[in-house]
């Protein structure tokens, strides 16, 4: 499945030396792989800021939530898609299993779609966040009715892929490199989803786990005794075929 995300900026953002960070937090029911990704980012079709390990094989009940930052520089329209995978649920016993986190608003849109199932996990995508960060001369370009209520300024945490809340330490560097990777800001946006990012994955029935399980043996030790029968009259066959040469070989001397 992709995640794809159609982002419009204003013109005066537009050619200057600002950056951008689209924060997709994904619940511990979806997954990337960071291989797909690291060849997306060698063919310069992704900018990203991901984990360096995800544990595709752990189930979804011990799995974590995470983020990935997707990068870039503000266009007047740009089109980001980023691959996503659903984790495997543990069986259960209940019709239902609801995993929804609350949403917040940004533009973005799904080309995925499930239909619902019996027994299903319900998995909602929660929207992403977007951050500005422009060069302390140009903070102006942010204009004010843009900032989120909080108004606070955030750090990029590459190796935990996440944005912190910046807060001001005794001894902290005052170079222009640390103040910019400082000076992150969460910006509001219209909000436009076209579909909805809510999926339907699949999720065994513990109930039926005794069943399955006489069901798995008694089908195993029969194709075990099929093989081992068959093996034998095989066998037995190939034998008597050799005898019979023998006695013609016999017959011929």
């Amino acid at each position: 499945r992709t995640l794809s995300y159609r982002l419009r900026f204003d013109y005066h953002l537009v050619g200057k030396e600002c950056e951008y960070v689209l924060l997709q937090t994904l619940p511990a029911s979806v997954y990337i792989s960071t291989d797909e990704l690291d060849d997306l980012q060698r063919l310069k079709r992704l900018s990203a800021v991901y984990p360096k390990f995800v544990n595709i094989e752990v189930a979804a009940e011990r799995a974590e939530t995470f983020s990935v930052l997707l990068r870039g520089t503000p266009k007047i329209t740009e089109t980001l898609a980023l691959p996503v995978h659903f984790r495997y649920h543990a069986p259960s016993d209940k019709r239902c299993v609801a995993l929804i986190l609350n949403a917040k608003c940004c533009i973005a849109h799904t080309n995925f779609h499930s239909k619902p199932n019996r027994t299903a996990a319900t998995v909602t995508i929660p929207l992403p966040e977007l951050y500005l960060n422009c060069p302390i001369a140009d903070s102006e370009l942010i204009e004010s009715g843009l900032v989120a209520p909080t108004d606070k300024l955030y750090c990029l945490n590459a190796p935990e892929s996440r944005l912190d809340e910046h807060v001001v330490k005794d001894g902290e560097p005052t170079t222009r490199a640390h103040l910019e990777r400082c000076n992150w800001r969460r910006v509001q946006v219209d909000c436009r989803v076209k579909t909805s990012l809510r999926a339907e994955i699949p999720v065994g029935n513990s109930n039926v786990y005794g069943p399955v399980l006489c069901a798995t043996i008694l089908l195993g030790w029969s194709m075990a005794l099929w093989t081992i029968f068959r093996s034998m009259a095989n066998t037995r066959r190939i034998n008597q075929r050799l005898n019979e040469q023998r006695l013609l070989q016999q017959k011929v001397k």
